[in-house]
């Protein structure tokens, strides 16, 4: 970093050495940002202990809320929540002890105490500790204080995080990081994210949206030191929800049985019924889908074999015209997908199938381009650790490797030329249906380099890569899959606004499918584009029956590993 470039003082406010495991990485992804210093600790001093009041007593009346705060002391144990010592990462910063006022349900610093706080200059304080924090202190830092809150403030202020969301049946989680003001959880929101609700387990929700939320104050900061300097402004938040609290007894006895019932259907269908997706074709070309009420007057395959499924479908159209389907051919019995080929048998109408890679690990996605006068193939084989270029052959019979463009597993890679550049789109585990990343390169094979944002987004509602990206009118126009409800639910379709090595943006314009009342009616999650035709694919659910017996036994079996001790 040269010395023209900005850099950023950090501060820290916490209530000692020992921070949650989420907190204890989120400093860990600061402290790495280039051109970001740690420059003290703030700490408050250790309150004068009385004992209180008969009327501070009945105030409280924690025995209204008695059957949460024991869920929460013996049974709510997030991974992200469990606690880690931090003195090596702050080793060696100046430590101040502040004692705060508390005034109503804030907590103020004297003027003497912010005094000390802006001898260390900071730029910005992140907020680990104390409490609702008011008055002058949310000023002390130009960039003001950074705090978390697990909720989407437009709906969900206070907390606890996820149980009203699970409760209320909610198929998303939000959360967001945000600028303290004085208005509680309704600050200027820096960046903001959603994670599915897992209606059956608040601990993994909760868990889910800790650890993949550490990562945001250094995307900000990065994003600053790029040179955007309305990173640090975000949105005032507009919200005027009401504060939510701890649920009473007998609310939170309700939400055991919600959380229950959710459970025992969860596990029911995880056993008696399985998905099947296939394949469709849209005879008109994919920017109809941007229209407000485009036709979705789809033709089915006939359905694949039991135990089998299609789906991801990309094409080309031969020398001849004619149309041929590469596509994800996935068998239950062996919980592994191959890349297979529908051909034309006649009239263009697709029939016959044809096996092209078969890899010990699963394969699916094969995204189609041509490149150089070849029709090349990118599929999805996380499983391998990598993302590979192939090429079909002459006689489309195989698929032949090429070049690595990537030595990460990704999930659904998603190539696009744009603006003299390669961009590659995918998602990575545990959240691959919720957590965008990006990589660009000079040439289609490579080298790619991650952007560096990373990740670039954050939504359960559209991250996943759901087909080919286009070009309308100028303007490049990006699918992403819709997991809130169901995985695969429907397609988003996204207006990029922002392309570049430090900075990305999009905006959603249209949402397709799931196409109802026809045979696959319950999920939609690939579109992609084949001159005037449009391929898509459908989900439905089928029962288990004795040709899936051996499917339901690798179900059972999972289900009891999970379950043991």
């Amino acid at each position: 970093m040269s010395a023209n470039q900005p850099r950023l003082r950090v501060g820290v406010l916490c209530n000692g050495p020992v921070l949650q495991r989420w907190q204890a990485e989120c400093l860990r992804q600061v402290l790495a940002v280039e051109g970001v210093t740690p420059v003290l600790v703030v700490r408050p001093a250790p309150p004068v202990r009385r004992r209180p009041g008969l009327w501070q007593r009945l105030r409280r009346h924690p025995w209204r809320m008695a059957l949460y705060l024991h869920y929460r002391r013996r049974h709510f144990r997030p991974a992200a929540m469990e606690p880690e010592d931090v003195s090596a990462l702050l080793q060696g910063l100046p430590e101040l002890e502040c004692a705060v006022e508390r005034r109503g349900h804030g907590q103020y610093f004297s003027a003497a105490d912010l005094d000390r706080i802006r001898a260390h200059r900071p730029d910005v304080l992140l907020r680990f500790g104390f409490n609702i924090l008011r008055g002058a202190v949310l000023e002390v830092a130009p960039h003001g204080v950074w705090s978390f809150h697990h909720g989407d403030e437009e709906h969900y202020r206070g907390g606890p995080p996820g149980l009203w969301e699970l409760l209320r049946g909610e198929p998303v989680m939000g959360a967001v990081l945000q600028r303290l003001t004085d208005k509680l959880d309704g600050g200027r929101i820096l960046y903001k994210g959603w994670f599915r609700v897992v209606d059956h387990s608040l601990c993994e929700t909760v868990d889910t949206a800790l650890r993949h939320s550490a990562v945001w104050p250094a995307l900000v900061m990065r994003r600053f030191l790029a040179g955007d300097q309305e990173a640090f402004q975000g949105r005032q938040s507009t919200t005027t929800a009401p504060i939510l609290r701890y649920p009473g007894n007998l609310t939170f006895l309700r939400f055991l049985l919600v959380q229950m019932r959710n459970k025992m259907r969860f596990h029911r269908a995880g056993l008696n019924e399985h998905e099947e997706w296939n394949i469709g074709v849209l005879y008109q070309p994919i920017h109809r889908l941007l229209e407000e009420k485009p036709s979705m007057n789809v033709r089915w395959l006939p359905a694949p074999a039991r135990g089998t499924f299609r789906a991801d479908p990309f094409g080309f159209v031969d020398g001849e015209g004619q149309l041929h389907v590469l596509y994800e051919k996935y068998d239950h019995a062996q919980a592994k997908g191959e890349i297979a080929r529908l051909r034309p048998k006649r009239d263009n109408v697709l029939k016959r199938s044809r096996t092209l890679l078969d890899l010990p690990q699963h394969l699916s996605y094969p995204f189609v381009l041509q490149h150089e006068g070849r029709t090349c193939v990118i599929p999805e084989q996380a499983a391998t650790g990598r993302v590979q270029l192939y090429a079909l052959d002459a006689a489309l019979t195989r698929m032949d490797p090429v070049a690595t463009l990537l030595e990460e597993p990704l999930f659904d890679p998603t190539p696009v030329h744009w603006q003299g550049r390669w961009w590659l789109f995918g998602t990575k585990a545990p959240l691959t249906n919720a957590e965008l990343f990006l990589y660009h390169a000079p040439t289609l094979t490579g080298p790619f380099v991650p952007h560096a944002l990373n990740p670039v987004k954050t939504d359960v509602r559209s991250a996943r890569p759901a087909g080919t990206p286009f070009v309308h009118d100028g303007v490049l126009y990006r699918p992403g899959q819709d997991s809130s409800l169901t995985y695969g639910g429907r397609v988003v379709l996204h207006r990029v606004l922002e392309l570049g090595p430090t900075a990305f943006r999009e905006e959603a314009v249209r949402t397709v499918g799931p196409i109802g009342n026809s045979a696959y009616g319950k999920g939609l999650h690939t579109v992609s584009a084949v001159g005037d035709v449009t391929l898509v694919d459908g989900k439905r659910f089928l029962r288990v029956q004795d040709q899936a017996v051996r499917e339901r036994k690798r179900k059972l079996g999972t289900l009891l590993e999970r379950l043991r001790p």
